[in-house]
């Protein structure tokens, strides 16, 4: 949304703006190059007041206006806290930190005036999370999951109060007395705590008033906890050292560099990290030589200029424009560039590309552990099959030899009873082509994939020795190319950095840092550059909508981290009914429900009058827009292969046939299609409504409804596509021309979809 600058001068007028910018800037509060409240059609958020430069330092917060748990400890309700382990205590409950600021935030609330914290309170809005919304508008949601999700949430926080009323009856002397809005300011402070609370990077969870009226984005600012006093120190001492090693010092100097290096060995004691030599720290008036400071790297900017040797003449227009293109354009320049590379030389395949840019960013909704798990047991499993398959190739190569020695011992037995030559000639010839025969049935498999239809598909045995011929090919095309693939190698690294690059200023301990310090800042920071009037928003990770929608309330008209979520049962009983629908097959196999924690302790859930045992039902499944899911794919083989497939020589991690792999991709096809026809209205009936004006429930109900639509409709493109390339591949045996014919008239779709195949086209390259 535009920034509007009518409503911006409607909202400044609002006292309780007014009152939390004076009672922020009085108490410490430095805001630099951005402005609040700015509006943004109905949204109210920050607005940039002059293009700001990444890494830059906008808004600080000192320590003693945080709420931290910490803070919390320390004041009256210390011995609330102290009496109620099991709500409190982060050994008897994962949820002590948010209880804490949540039975602080409400004492607060409840002072009125008398509280310090007042105008902060006074601002913040009073509907925030899903609790707040009617029953009608949770119907607005299409996602079983999410409305799952969301009654666990106010389950918990149904029993949470129930036990703070108690807590309240027992600690008047600090609550006091009972009022008829308890309920609701407690609601509104659990909500408060669980939509606008900082925890990583921080010594614990805390509320950071100023800051956290910055709206969430994709493309956000980032936080660090900055102590202005030890880099000050830090910076005084990067210039004695520098004199001192120009031999530009006298005595008076040496003994200031010691002094200085005795204070912050004081000060730091090995435990904060540094952030002058990654941030601009202007806003604090800290010194810092501004050369040496990280520069923005805008890496599909750099992409582009090294490689416009492979731009057409329109598209070498905007070489010289590039900072003021959208980054659609620059995609597409790329897309283009890519194309060009695969085109003019032979070598190079689509695989052997390092992208730039990714159109699939990886959500972090999951647990890390979880899928280290399961990407290992994918590996172990890939591993496992490649050694069967070898072994049994092995035992076939000996079954053949030894068939092979033994017609040659029969046939040597012959020559010595029979004297005729002829009969000698014939023998020969006919073992000779038995021996043909046998070699080329050896590796030939034929399989039913339906009886009654008796469509036969052929499965050919790869040997491993042509395996390991395809990997070394692959490794000396990748030698052979490594010059050219390097500086994309490079820039990919460059971007990782640059999206973690917080993480090597964290601090593990925090013994330095106390609670009223003013000389510590929470401090909003710049990752990218931002113009003037843009809207300045702040990251909460790289969340999907569902976990956003879930725990925040909102979601994000584009959100590039999102997915569509779901888990399938492995029950073959229901496909071997011939009356049984496809429908009924899909309706049966889909579960569309969060499985708690209780379930997963009895092994069993029930949905749609089954009883299920948890062991046959699929972890989930996260499929993003513009990548196939190649576990997914897996599972598929798997589960067609137990229900329709006779035999059972096709491998779940490796394709082996090229048959088998479009009857597998038709079949999920189909599948996804089912999700897609569960949904109320079509795709262009969300746009039209978006575009319309509606409330905010029913906008991020859309966004996320759409979203979905959006993912099941790509991501059936793509096996389309697939399906295509695999048709063609087995008419030409050439697989290159198979993924690139006819693309020339859609270079931007056509790459992205190619994009989207990259690991599957190779893993066919190799095995097939």
């Amino acid at each position: 949304m535009l920034f509007d600058q009518n409503k911006t001068d409607q909202l400044k007028l609002n006292p309780k703006y007014q009152n939390l910018l004076k009672w922020g800037i009085d108490n410490g509060v430095i805001i630099k190059d951005v402005d609040m409240p700015a509006a943004f059609g109905d949204l109210t958020g920050v607005v940039a007041t002059k293009d700001i430069p990444p890494n830059t330092a906008i808004i600080c917060v000192p320590q003693p206006l945080i709420i931290s748990q910490e803070k919390c400890k320390i004041s009256s309700l210390s011995i609330v806290y102290d009496k109620h382990p099991e709500l409190f205590d982060e050994n008897e409950t994962s949820d002590a930190e948010f209880n804490i600021l949540i039975f602080y935030l409400y004492n607060e609330k409840k002072k009125g005036e008398h509280s310090f914290y007042h105008p902060y309170i006074q601002a913040i809005q009073s509907n925030n999370t899903l609790i707040d919304w009617s029953t009608e508008e949770l119907t607005y949601i299409e996602d079983p999951i999410i409305l799952d999700e969301f009654a666990i949430v106010r389950d918990d926080l149904k029993e949470l109060w129930n036990q703070a009323k108690n807590i309240f009856s027992e600690f008047v002397q600090v609550f006091g007395e009972t009022r008829p809005t308890d309920k609701e300011d407690f609601y509104w402070a659990a909500q408060s705590v669980m939509s606008r609370c900082f925890g990583w990077s921080l010594k614990s969870t805390s509320m950071i008033p100023i800051a956290d009226f910055l709206n969430h984005s994709n493309k956000a600012c980032t936080h660090y906890i900055v102590h202005s006093k030890i880099e000050k120190l830090e910076q005084e001492r990067i210039i004695a050292e520098q004199k001192k090693n120009n031999n530009q010092n006298i005595q008076s100097d040496f003994e200031d560099l010691e002094k200085l290096e005795e204070q912050l060995t004081k000060l730091v004691q090995d435990q904060y990290k540094f952030k002058a030599n990654k941030i601009n720290l202007d806003i604090l008036n800290i010194p810092q030589d501004q050369s040496q400071l990280k520069k923005f790297v805008d890496l599909k900017k750099n992409y582009i200029l090294s490689n416009q040797q492979f731009l057409n003449q329109n598209q070498l227009k905007d070489i010289d424009n590039l900072d003021n293109i959208s980054n659609s354009d620059k995609r597409a320049m790329i897309n283009w560039i890519n194309y060009e590379q695969i085109i003019q030389n032979p070598q190079i395949n689509l695989w052997d590309l390092g992208f730039v840019t990714s159109s699939d960013s990886e959500d972090n909704d999951s647990d890390e552990e979880v899928e280290t798990a399961r990407n290992k047991q994918f590996e172990t499993l890939k591993i496992k099959e490649l050694s069967d398959w070898k072994i049994k190739f092995q035992e076939k190569k000996l079954q053949r030899a030894q068939k092979i020695d033994k017609t040659q011992q029969d046939i040597k037995q012959q020559q010595l009873n029979q004297t005729e030559s002829q009969n000698l000639d014939e023998n020969n010839r006919q073992s000779q082509e038995d021996t043909k025969n046998q070699k080329e049935t050896e590796s030939i498999l034929t399989i039913c994939l339906n009886n009654e239809k008796k469509n036969l598909v052929t499965i050919k045995g790869l040997p491993p020795e042509q395996i390991q011929a395809l990997k070394q090919r692959q490794q000396q095309m990748m030698e052979v190319q490594q010059q050219q693939i390097e500086p994309l190698i490079q820039e990919q690294k460059q971007q990782q950095e640059q999206e973690t690059e917080s993480d090597s200023s964290e601090e593990s301990k925090w013994d330095w840092l106390e609670e009223n310090d003013k000389d510590a800042y929470f401090c909003i920071t710049t990752t990218e550059p931002i113009k003037k009037y843009e809207q300045v928003t702040v990251s909460y990770g790289r969340r999907t909508n569902r976990f956003l929608l879930s725990w925040y309330g909102f979601t994000l008209p584009e959100n590039k981290y999102s997915s569509f979520n779901f888990r399938l049962w492995l029950n073959t009983d229901i496909c071997k009914e011939k009356i049984t629908s496809q429908k009924q097959i899909f309706d049966t196999i889909t579960i569309n429900k969060l499985i708690c924690s209780e379930e997963w302790d009895t092994g069993k859930i029930k949905f749609n009058g089954h009883e299920i045992p948890i062991s046959s039902i699929t972890k989930e499944f996260r499929i993003k827009k513009n990548k196939l899911n190649m576990d997914l794919l897996m599972y598929l083989r798997l589960y067609l292969l137990l229900y329709q497939v006779q035999e059972k020589d096709v491998l779940i991690t490796i394709p082996v046939s090229l048959d088998y792999e479009i009857f597998v991709m038709q079949f999920c096809i189909q599948l996804l299609q089912h999700y897609l026809n569960s949904y109320s209205q079509e795709l262009a009936q969300d746009i039209k409504e978006l575009d319309s004006q509606i409330s905010f429930s029913r906008r991020f109900a859309l966004y996320i409804n759409k979203e979905r639509k959006e993912i099941l409709i790509n991501q059936i493109m793509i096996l389309l596509d697939a399906i295509i390339i695999l048709k063609n591949y087995k008419e030409s045996n050439d697989l290159k021309q198979s993924y690139i014919q006819e693309i020339r008239y859609n270079v931007y779709y056509k790459m992205e979809i190619l994009r989207s195949l990259k690991v599957y086209l190779k893993s066919i390259h190799e095995f097939l």
